[in-house]
């Protein structure tokens, strides 16, 4: 009992010495998503009503809500964390899909002024989808399942203080243009 509260001390004396930041983004579809899409038309082109009741539609992605949690080194160049990103799909008469992905990540800031940052990052983690669609039988199916997820954040600005704004473009799970609002405590 007494290491757990050793460490527990240690560790919070350690995260009280860092900068912490809370962000809410919002960003267009990801390239998990736009894929997604294309595969489900595809496959209902090669063999209608294959993955649908033969309305040839499939759920369209309408953006990537990101809350995410992070804390910089000691020199603020490294931010390390972690970000839940959840893909919303407009649903149509005969589909619904949804995407929740747990990302942890780094992100390096190679250029940091008094108010302005440019960084670049990547991230991995997990992605869980759900599938509800109607087959030609009339059948509703369910499928849910995990995968992989990665993201690279080839560039982002921030700007601003201990509140502040971002924007990005990323490769991978988050949306590939994404903005929002961080706070720094």
């Amino acid at each position: 009992m007494k290491k757990v509260l050793l460490s527990l001390l240690l560790a919070s004396g350690l995260f009280s010495a860092q900068k912490i930041e809370v962000s809410a983004s919002y960003g267009i579809s990801s390239m998990y998503g736009g894929s997604y899409g294309l595969s489900y038309d595809i496959a209902n082109g090669i063999i209608p009503s294959s993955v649908s009741n033969g309305d040839g539609r499939s759920p369209s992605s309408m953006g990537v809500a990101i809350i995410g949690v992070a804390m910089y080194s000691e020199n603020t160049k490294w931010r390390f964390g972690v970000d839940i990103a959840n893909e919303f799909f407009n649903n149509t008469s005969t589909a619904k899909e949804n995407m929740f992905s747990v990302l942890p990540k780094v992100d390096y800031f190679w250029l940091k002024k008094e108010k302005l940052g440019l960084y670049s990052g990547a991230g991995a983690g997990v992605n869980f989808v759900s599938n509800t669609y109607i087959n030609q039988n009339n059948n509703q199916i369910e499928d849910n399942y995990g995968m992989f997820a990665f993201n690279v954040t080839p560039i982002g600005v921030k700007y601003g203080g201990d509140l502040s704004v971002f924007l990005e473009t990323n490769v991978g799970i988050k949306g590939i243009v994404q903005g929002g609002v961080s706070y720094r405590f």
